[in-house]
C-alpha cells in the first residue's frame, strides 16, 4: 500500500481498548483502522497497482471456487488476530455461512496481501506472525505491487514452513481450496508478464 495521506498522531487516539470498543469507536470514523493490542493505527490508502492486483485476485477466486461454499471479500471483514487486535486483510476467503449481519470472519481460510515499501515490514513480520497464529487459517499470500513476486505459505501436517514458496512465473498454488491461480493473471495490468497460455 502506499499512504497519500499524514496519520493521525498516536498520541491521539485511544488505548487499551477492548474488540467492541473499537467496532463502536469504528463506527463513527471516516478513516480505515485497524486494532493492533488495543490501539486503533491508521491504514493507507492504496493507489491503482494496488487494487488491479487485489482486483485481479479476487476476480480469479471468484471464477474458482463455488459460492455456494465459499466466500471471497476484499477488505470488508475484520479477522480477530489476538484479544485486542483486530486485522482487516486485503482480501480473504472464508466457508460460506448464514450470519449475514456479520462483521468478523470466525474461520478465515486465505489471506491475501498486497504490499509495497511501506507495508512490506508489517505485512512480511508482525502481520505474518498474527495471521499463521491462526488455528483455521490454510494460506497466507503475499503479492508485491511493485514487481512480479508471490510469496506464499501453506500450513503442512506439520505446521507451517519455515520459509515460503517464492513465485515468479507459472501458476500460484492454493492446495486447501482445490484452486490454482494463473501467475500473469494476478499481475495483468500492472507487470507484463509472457505467458503463452494468455491471450491479450
Amino acid at each position: 500500500m502506499s499512504s497519500l495521506m499524514e496519520p493521525r498522531r498516536q498520541s491521539d487516539l485511544p488505548t487499551n481498548m477492548t474488540i467492541d470498543e473499537f467496532f463502536d469507536w469504528l463506527d463513527t470514523h471516516e478513516d480505515h483502522y485497524e486494532l493492533v493490542d488495543g490501539t486503533p493505527v491508521l491504514t493507507p490508502f492504496v493507489n491503482r497497482a494496488h487494487a488491479r492486483i487485489g482486483g485481479n485476485i479476487d476476480r480469479l477466486l471468484q471464477a474458482a471456487l463455488d459460492p455456494d461454499e465459499y466466500l471471497v471479500t476484499q477488505g470488508d471483514f475484520a479477522i480477530r488476530t489476538g484479544p485486542r487486535s483486530m486485522r482487516f486483510a486485503d482480501l480473504l476467503v472464508e466457508p460460506s455461512n448464514d450470519d449475514l449481519g456479520g462483521r468478523i470472519s470466525e474461520r478465515t481460510l486465505l489471506i491475501v496481501e498486497v504490499l509495497s515499501d511501506s507495508t512490506a515490514k508489517i505485512d512480511s513480520n508482525q502481520k505474518r506472525l498474527e495471521y499463521l497464529g491462526l488455528s483455521d487459517l490454510d494460506t497466507y499470500l503475499i503479492a508485491s505491487q511493485d514487481e512480479a513476486r508471490i510469496w506464499i505459505w501453506t500450513r503442512e501436517a506439520g505446521g507451517w514452513p519455515e520459509m515460503p514458496l517464492v513465485l515468479t512465473e507459472g501458476s500460484v498454488p492454493i492446495g486447501a481450496l482445490g484452486a490454482s491461480l494463473p501467475f500473469a493473471e494476478i499481475h495483468r495490468g500492472v507487470h507484463r508478464i509472457d505467458d503463452p497460455a494468455r491471450s491479450d
